[in-house]
């Protein structure tokens, strides 16, 4: 579907609303003699000719799927009108080519509709900005222009702009740029929610007012990152997560992740032979300094931010949680010599560097990783009114992927707060069954359809669980909520509790 997409949508500045319509096709798998036949085809001609048959579709770089206002048929009727899908709202998925996106609302039927298009060379990030939420002393300075869509390209607006260094609103209502916002340095990242637009630089973020897109506050004392997020945040409802580069102790919260963790026997021996490995070469350069030569591969400037690191105060693994409503316009700075107003949370949550983090539904849990990709820690972040120091970071898992090292990607929270899912640049996600508020996973909490309670201690005094285990053991699953279970103790899940290991599949 994508390429059927990519190649029958024309070449175009931009597109409005009522684009190009893709009908669904059914998808056939080929045989083993018609995928040969098809190699041939593609690949003789190409051995004669010189040329590649593939140049002629377009390469589809990244896809996104979008939750916004826009796929809301409650609040926008004339998408309601163009589907006629009754309630289901459509899916809104942005597909970013090599010069320049698309944007594509799919409803129940399957039938394609092209919201937006433009093609102004490649794009590395964009948004659909939500409606904004205000109270009555502002009001919305583009409101006839809305849904919005914000994008990062390598080409500005103006033309004279360094790469990837403006961020360029369209209207999707109408098609035009109504804002262009430019930077001096490159930017990573886009977020966004009903109250600001999120500006990620490598070591600084800017927030910008979501009804007239001035600047409302900017932070500069980011720790960068080297995976493939180079200033990892997290942007809830109202939270701003992101990591700090030293760690505050008058600001600092009770919590965190506390302590160094107990590595296996594998984890053991391989950080052992990476710290040989790391030893051995410094002897090395510590012999070409006094023998006043280098090796081959190995510059000055190597040693020299190698010396500057190992003074550099800098501190890893540090997180700070800001309120984006009461945060003071201009810099926010967390010092000594600060106050706390607007700060949330400040902790340690990591020993190397955090590459990524992410928070749920409800805005109270937050998943963070290091640049190991080993373990994957969940906070719960309960706020105090009087001060950061006060507020409590209680760590509730430690949810643990794997010995070998692995970037990742991207994390997220069912909407139920049950599962969390780690998607690595190996392509693998990993899926583990959580609490929001803690504890075990077993049967009783991940076998509802619903979230249920924790449990209370005359259940746990009574015994009405194992008591609950026991007949269902018996019985062979029949008085199982879930239909269609084995008849087999051992084949029932309802014999005994989940395992807390992680799910991993490969895409």
């Amino acid at each position: 579907m994508n390429e059927a997409m990519a190649t029958d949508s024309p070449r175009r500045p931009s597109r409005c609303t009522g684009g190009v319509v893709v009908r669904p096709q059914a998808v056939t798998e080929q045989s083993y003699m018609e995928s040969v036949v098809t190699f041939l085809q593609d690949v003789v001609p190409q051995a004669y000719s010189g040329t590649s048959l593939t140049e002629e579709k377009e390469k589809i770089v990244w896809v996104r799927f979008e939750n916004a206002d826009l796929n809301d048929t409650s609040r926008n009727l004339e998408f309601h009108e163009i589907h006629s899908t009754g309630n289901e709202p459509p899916l809104l998925v942005m597909i970013g080519y090599s010069d320049g996106m698309q944007v594509w609302s799919i409803p129940i039927s399957g039938e394609a509709q092209e919201l937006f298009s433009v093609r102004h060379g490649p794009i590395r990030a964009a948004r659909i900005l939500p409606a904004p939420q205000f109270g009555g002393q502002k009001c919305d300075n583009f409101a006839e222009k809305r849904p919005l869509l914000g994008v990062c390209k390598s080409i500005g607006s103006s033309g004279t702009s360094p790469p990837y260094c403006c961020v360029d609103l369209y209207s999707l209502r109408t098609g035009e740029m109504v804002k262009s916002i430019q930077f001096k340095t490159p930017i990573y990242d886009l977020h966004c929610n009903k109250r600001i637009l999120v500006v990620v630089l490598q070591e600084k973020i800017a927030a910008f007012d979501s009804c007239t897109f001035t600047k409302k506050f900017f932070v500069t004392s980011c720790y960068p990152c080297p995976g493939p997020n180079m200033n990892p945040i997290a942007l809830g409802s109202r939270w701003l997560a992101y990591a700090e580069n030293k760690l505050i102790r008058c600001h600092q919260s009770r919590g965190g992740a506390c302590g160094d963790n107990i590595q296996s026997y594998t984890a053991t021996v391989i950080s052992a032979a990476k710290t040989l490995k790391s030893g051995l070469t410094m002897v090395g350069k510590v012999v070409t300094q006094l023998t006043g030569t280098l090796p081959s591969g190995v510059t000055e400037d190597d040693i020299t931010i190698h010396s500057n690191s190992r003074r550099s105060p800098l501190v890893p693994g540090i997180i700070t949680v800001i309120d984006t409503e009461t945060v003071g316009e201009g810099q926010v700075l967390v010092s000594e010599d600060s106050d706390s107003d607007g700060i949330v949370a400040h902790f340690p949550a990591h020993e190397k560097p955090v590459c990524c983090m992410a928070f749920n539904t409800s805005g109270m849990l937050l998943v963070t990783t290091d640049t190991l990709g080993h373990d994957f820690h969940v906070f719960q972040i309960l706020t105090h009114p009087w001060s950061s120091s006060q507020s409590a970071v209680h760590h509730l898992y430690t949810l643990h992927r794997g010995e070998t090292e692995a970037k990742v990607q991207d994390i997220c929270f069912s909407h139920d707060c049950r599962w969390v899912v780690v998607s690595t640049l190996r392509g693998t996600s990993h899926v583990f069954p959580i609490n929001p508020y803690g504890g075990q996973p077993c049967v009783r909490t991940h076998m509802s359809p619903r979230v249920v309670n924790r449990m209370s201690r005359f259940q746990k005094s009574a015994g009405l669980e194992e008591i609950e285990q026991e007949l269902t053991s018996k019985q062979g699953g029949r008085c199982s909520p879930v239909p269609g279970l084995s008849s087999s103790p051992s084949g029932s899940p309802l014999h005994g509790k989940l395992n807390f290991l992680s799910l991993h599949f490969s895409l």
